[in-house]
């Protein structure tokens, strides 16, 4: 047998065709079948005819074509692979021969920011996501830009190494001073990652709110007003008194007085109503400087996005006490105080994790730090057990960012067994369920305004097998109470 070309070159989503010549060199008729050993399934190749019927000594051809997937087939490098002739009815009756292939780069970066919006402050919080769904490794940096250069970026990680048909995630914290007063500022940001070879962008949008609102401010302003005010009638009855007391002087005898009288005059003076005097305006200046001071103290707590929506942003990629994330255990009340309590669900556990209802914080290279459940005993086992968040008030709408590395190709996007479920529970003792996948990053759930309000979720795999083995890697919670 013999095959040409002696190498073949093939670019993903496209084929190379090989001739294979073959010769019957026994003494009776021979069928012989042509094949492809070192690819990944049979599928990438076909032969054309199947099978080719030879007497002794004669010659036939087969067309042999070799074709790689656009996604999820080879990575880029140099193969050998055999071309195998070979009888049906007689093993034994076989040849096989090399034929080097080489499968050309085609990198490919998808790339997704979330939320598309952020209401906040001083700071707002994101989460990117990317996938490699080309053939060659690829090392991602990370980096943002604003059109006014106002805004500061923060990556947890900045640079990350995603192997073909990998997905990884990154925390993106921007900062930016808040107007004083006015309007609600919008920042248009844009968010970048560069492999030298491609770089994608995504817009997203910060908008952030006044220190003091707009309507604290007309407060502050009647207040102010007032006390002018008070303060010009105060001080033109006091001229008045000041100017009765002269003439009074003038026309009465001198009598002497001590200081203490003085003052005791002076202040029956001042103390004593007039018709038409300034009274209601000094009545009303008087309680309305601490008005004022404490309208203007309460929005203090606005830069904190959190506090600005009325409701609480969990970073699990901070400890609570400040030090490196790393690999530890915690505890499931580390954020009672905050409202919510945490739990491992081990109800569809695989048997060796059956009893680790632990909590764990961990830090993975190209997925940063997540919370995930655990063994008690060490924060590295049983990290793929649902987490529940149970709320000791009641709350309107919950977000879960999230991450994982299950991707393989893009059927993954339409497979439900693939994908992330949260499952919530109500006060009014119903349950409901919100879909998501790592493409995504995140799932939200609101509930029906004027409706029961969410008890508790619970975040976990959607493939209820006990044997899946993406880990549960949890970046991040916000909840807010009912509008």
């Amino acid at each position: 047998m013999t095959v040409a070309p002696e190498r073949i070159g093939v670019r993903p989503g496209e084929s190379a065709e090989v001739e294979v010549t073959i010769q019957n060199g026994t003494a009776v008729v021979e069928h012989f079948g042509a094949a492809v050993v070192g690819l990944p399934r049979d599928d990438f190749f076909q032969c054309e005819p199947a099978v080719v019927k030879l007497r002794p000594r004669e010659t036939g051809t087969v067309k042999v074509r070799i074709t790689v997937p656009e996604r999820g087939g080879m990575p880029a490098g140099p193969y050998t692979l055999g071309v195998l002739v070979r009888s049906p009815y007689q093993r034994e009756v076989s040849r096989c021969e090399e034929l080097p292939m080489e499968v050309a780069p085609a990198p490919e970066l998808t790339m997704s920011v979330q939320p598309e919006v952020v209401l906040g402050g001083r700071v707002g919080h994101y989460t990117v996501t990317l996938g490699n769904d080309g053939n060659t490794p690829l090392g991602i940096t990370l980096s943002g830009k604003d059109q006014e250069s106002r805004v500061g970026f923060e990556f947890e990680p900045r640079q990350l190494l995603l192997e073909p048909g990998m997905a990884g995630g990154a925390q993106v914290t921007v900062r930016a001073n808040a107007p004083m007063t006015g309007q609600e500022v919008r920042r248009a940001l844009t968010v970048k990652a560069d492999t030298g070879e491609l770089n994608v962008e995504r817009p997203a949008t910060f908008v952030q709110r006044p220190r003091i609102a707009g309507g604290l401010m007309r407060v502050a302003g009647i207040a102010t007003g007032i006390a002018v005010m008070a303060g010009a009638a105060i001080g033109g009855a006091l001229i008045i008194r000041d100017n009765k007391t002269a003439n009074a002087a003038q026309t009465a005898p001198l009598q002497p007085t001590s200081n203490q009288q003085q003052q005791q005059q002076q202040q029956q003076q001042s103390g004593a109503p007039s018709s038409g005097g300034p009274q209601p305006s000094g009545a009303s200046a008087a309680p309305s400087s601490p008005g004022a001071s404490q309208q203007t103290v309460a929005p203090s707590g606005a830069a904190d996005p959190s506090a600005a929506q009325g409701g609480l942003f969990i970073d699990f990629a901070q400890s609570p006490d400040g030090q490196p994330v790393g690999n530890r255990l915690m505890s499931g009340d580390q954020f009672a105080d905050k409202g919510v309590t945490i739990a491992a669900d081990t109800q569809l556990a695989p048997d060796a994790c059956k009893t680790a209802n632990g909590l764990a914080l961990r830090t993975i290279t190209n997925f940063g730090s997540f919370l995930t459940s655990a063994d008690p005993a060490t924060a590295e086992r049983c990290n793929t057990n649902p987490i529940r968040f149970t709320f000791s008030q009641p709350v309107g709408e919950v977000r879960v960012n999230f991450t994982g590395a299950h991707i393989q190709d893009r059927a993954a996007v339409a497979d439900p067994k693939l994908g992330y479920t949260l499952t919530i529970q109500l006060s009014d003792g119903t349950v409901q369920a919100a879909q998501g996948t790592v493409q995504t990053g995140f799932i939200t759930f609101t509930a029906p305004a004027g409706g029961a309000t969410v008890q508790s979720v619970v975040f976990s795999h959607s493939n209820p097998d006990p044997a899946a083995k993406d880990l549960t890697m949890i970046k991040s919670i916000a909840f807010s109470p009912p509008k």
